[in-house]
């Protein structure tokens, strides 16, 4: 009898012993899974994030060409540390497309054979003209003065029917103009606003130069080729059909958006500048005309 109790213990033992040796196992198994996935899904983040910055980043280029657009992606990819070659861009003059695989060595999944995993992220961003802003300037022009012309405004509102482009958007008078060109207002394409009759250029004259000044110090905005849209003196303006039809305070429809930089003011009633092409944030999906640009993902 004693015997068999010694017999059926030792055998219990021996079970629990198996027992605890699986379930060590399992639990391994399972550290293994949680750490390395957890791994993989770090690494999968971080890429994500590199290439939804290059494609961003890249698709910005594509305002200039689209070699431009590689080379700003690749450059932005290396700097996070994930750097692509050309086999892993997609571009057209309207998207760019980033991808890459990383590979993560694994840690315990190690003691089952797995010594690594490899995580994919891919990124498409499209550029495109944008439908509203809201750092607009009201005075507007006609869209076919873009790219060439070189003044904003008229020296005799009599060319425009009594209008110098100036446009009333819920200002007041002189000087509710003067203040919605130093900060700007929010216009979207399509829609249909008031002209502000008249040359109020001493508020106008005060106002652009403003505008200006804010920019003193600020190397890359004395000229137009380094200007951005941080610039003060990068203003948007709206572009209409034409002038024909305006007679006096009038109604004329916005069809676009253009980024306009300051040169100067000049003698008669003269502000100064070029267009440029600019890109910042924004709803796009304007059919133009334009050159003020936003960038959106995709993918």
């Amino acid at each position: 009898m004693m015997k068999n109790l010694r017999a059926l213990l030792m055998n219990e033992k021996g079970n629990v012993a198996v027992m605890l040796a699986l379930s060590l196992t399992v639990l391994l198994g399972v550290t293994a899974m949680v750490v390395d996935v957890g791994r993989l899904y770090h690494e999968k983040r971080i890429l994500q994030n590199a290439m939804d910055a290059a494609a961003l980043s890249g698709a910005q280029g594509l305002v200039t060409s689209e070699v431009s657009a590689a080379s700003i992606a690749k450059d932005l990819a290396s700097k996070n540390s994930f750097p692509v070659s050309n086999s892993d861009l997609t571009i057209t003059n309207k998207s760019i497309k980033v991808s890459r695989e990383s590979t993560v060595p694994m840690t315990f999944a190690r003691v089952f054979g797995i010594q690594e995993a490899s995580v994919q992220a891919a990124a498409k961003a499209e550029i495109g003209l944008l439908k509203s802003a809201k750092r607009v300037t009201p005075i507007a022009i006609e869209y076919t003065a873009i790219p060439n012309e070189t003044e904003l405004k008229c020296e005799n509102t009599g060319n425009h029917h009594g209008n110098c482009g100036y446009l009333d958007i819920d200002s007041n008078g002189a000087s509710g103009l003067a203040d919605k060109i130093i900060n700007g207002t929010e216009i979207e394409v399509g829609t249909s606003v008031q002209t502000e009759p008249g040359q109020k250029w001493g508020p106008v004259e005060g106002a652009i130069e403003t505008l200006i000044s804010k920019d003193a110090g600020k190397s890359k905005c004395q000229q137009a080729l380094t200007a951005d849209y941080s610039c003060a003196r990068v203003i948007v303006i709206p572009l209409i059909d034409s002038w024909d039809g305006a007679n006096g305070k009038s109604s004329v429809k916005v069809v676009g958006l253009s980024a306009y930089w300051i040169d100067r003011l000049d003698e008669p009633k003269r502000i100064v500048g070029e267009f440029k092409d600019i890109v910042t944030s924004g709803e796009i999906g304007s059919t133009g005309p334009g050159n003020l640009y936003g960038v959106t993902l995709v993918e």
